[in-house]
């Protein structure tokens, strides 16, 4: 039942997807080109970032166009706890094609440098964080008053990445290097999911409180 919803998301942007995968494959390589210091690292979570944002938002639009769809699928054997954990499984479906194609550029473009679990683990944390309140504040507030959202954090993610990864910039990370990457990668990931997790909880109760007639 799950695994039909988020088939049905992949129907409703299909027609985007092979846009989103070369844009996904050309963000990198332009960082690369614009920023050499930080390019893997910040390329990849704009990626990421890009990706998820721009078809979930565009799966949210198509949503409120069509509110009877979302409501046919209530009347439907689909309980809205399952209705709503599928649009977090198409996040994170997303966030793993970003891996395997971040993966391939990394082989294709060796100056991106290596991309290991540390750099994955790190970049699933970030984008948990923009996601946990998106979705809650979507299904609290509806598609108006949340697109506002979605274009804050487009706009603002690039400009925020480049002030952070200013080589003269105050703002270091370099206390990462003292911590192993075994335990970088575990906390972020536990992080990441406890956030998704809250967040999907407060998503379900919104939703279910919400009325669609």
């Amino acid at each position: 039942m799950l695994i039909s919803l988020v088939k049905k998301e992949f129907l409703i942007v299909k027609k985007y997807v092979g846009i989103m995968l070369i844009v996904s494959f050309l963000i990198p390589p332009i960082m690369l080109w614009r920023m050499p210091e930080a390019a893997g690292a910040m390329g990849f979570t704009l990626t990421v970032i890009f990706s998820i944002f721009m078809l979930t938002q565009y799966v949210s639009l198509k949503e409120y166009q069509y509110p009877k769809a979302t409501t046919l699928l209530c009347a439907l054997p689909y309980h809205r706890k399952i209705i709503v954990l599928s649009k977090y499984c198409f996040c994170l479906i997303i966030y793993a094609v970003c891996c395997l194609v971040f993966g391939i550029d990394t082989i294709i473009f060796p100056k991106l440098g290596t991309f290991d679990i540390r750099m994955a683990a790190i970049a699933f944390l970030v984008i948990t964080i923009p996601i946990s309140f998106y979705f809650p504040a979507l299904y609290k507030l509806g598609y108006e008053k949340t697109k506002f959202v979605f274009v804050i954090i487009i706009m603002a993610s690039p400009v925020l990445f480049a002030f952070l990864f200013k080589p003269e910039n105050a703002v270091r990370f370099s206390f990462l290097d003292s911590i192993s990457t075994t335990t970088i990668a575990i906390l972020s990931i536990i992080i990441g999911l406890v956030t998704f997790s809250i967040s999907a909880i407060l998503s379900i109760r919104f939703f279910e409180k919400s009325d669609l007639t």
